[in-house]
């Protein structure tokens, strides 16, 4: 900025991204992904097989696109492979998740997550994307902006509050804040 102090972003390749400490990260948004993305993710070791299961259910029986990947999974996903649809990768995916769950903790891996993941268009990890949708850090989101974040990472082009999506975005972000574990959070 131009007080030659503040710092507006940092780009990473073409990604704009920002990495914070986990305890520099909003509870509301720890426990908004969890709700969002992974719900059982302090009780798996890197695989939630049974929301495997579920979205293979659904997948099959409906027809829908239902993912079932766990955190840590989207995480070595979005770091480390590509995201093309193979079972090759898939399988990596599970192998390098099920390591990652033996050397980091799980506060590690979802510190990690934060600072990865996409919120849309170059905006990567969750200190860049308080500051693009809110002004803020990470640390001083409210539950409902933790909410609304926590809703852009399964599909940030399509749920983009700037897309043509908006109505979608707002269902997933309801369902979003009315599952958040207020006991968790408080």
């Amino acid at each position: 900025a131009r007080d030659g102090e503040t710092l507006l972003y940092e780009m990473h390749g073409d990604q704009n991204r920002t990495v914070l400490e986990f305890e520099e990260i909003s509870d509301y948004v720890k426990w908004a992904t969890i709700t969002a993305e992974d719900r059982n993710f302090y009780e798996h070791h890197g695989v939630d097989l049974k929301g495997i299961a579920r979205s293979l259910f659904k997948n099959i029986t409906t027809g829908s696109r239902v993912g079932g990947s766990s955190i840590t999974q989207q995480f070595v996903k979005n770091a480390v492979l590509t995201p093309e649809k193979t079972y090759t990768r898939k399988i990596k995916e599970l192998l390098i998740s099920f390591q990652l769950e033996k050397k980091f903790t799980k506060d590690e891996i979802l510190e990690m997550y934060l600072n990865e993941i996409p919120y849309g268009s170059v905006t990567y990890g969750i200190e860049s994307a308080a500051n693009r949708f809110f002004g803020k850090t990470a640390g001083e989101l409210t539950i409902a902006e933790a909410a609304f974040l926590a809703s852009l990472p399964n599909a940030p082009t399509y749920y983009s509050p700037y897309g043509s999506h908006t109505d979608k975005l707002e269902i997933r972000y309801k369902y979003v804040i009315d599952s958040i574990d207020r006991k968790s959070v408080v």
